[in-house]
């Protein structure tokens, strides 16, 4: 279907971080978490207005780069137990991105959110990895399915 690998990664990390969404969606709408992942996401750019719209195309440029460097890496490296690797890759993805958000945003612009929020963020990264991992072992790595 598609020629240009990079360019298909890219698309299924994109694609990846719809079900995180929904599921943060879900502890924001049941009270659990403050932000969904989009709208913390828009807040880099925003500060202290949470926006649908641009926290989703700040969650794609950031989860499509980081699905590329992740290809890359298991070009590398090997791609064997791929789900698990992603999933564990997005965790630490997420640590670095929340550190920044932390220094950046939090507590200057926006109140120090409750601690629900940090765990749905968490449960939602391991979704979008999880998610991640699926989409690459089927699409990219095939070797692995036969």
């Amino acid at each position: 279907m598609f020629q240009d690998k990079v360019l298909l990664i890219g698309l299924l990390g994109v694609l990846s971080t719809i079900p995180g969404e929904i599921a943060s969606r879900i502890f924001v709408y049941n009270g659990i978490g403050k932000y969904s992942i989009y709208e913390l996401a828009s807040l880099i750019i925003t500060f202290n207005r949470p926006v649908f719209t641009i926290g989703l195309i700040v969650d794609f440029l950031v989860s499509g780069v980081f699905a590329i460097l992740l290809y890359f890496i298991f070009k590398k490296l090997g791609s064997c137990h791929l789900v698990i690797k992603t999933a564990m890759g997005s965790l630490l993805a997420w640590l670095v991105c929340e550190l920044l958000f932390t220094a950046i945003v939090e507590g200057k612009y926006i109140p120090i959110r409750p601690i629900n929020d940090y765990y749905s963020h968490i449960f939602s990264t391991i979704i979008f990895g999880i998610t991640l991992g699926l989409l690459m072992k089927k699409f990219i790595f095939k070797e692995l399915n036969s």
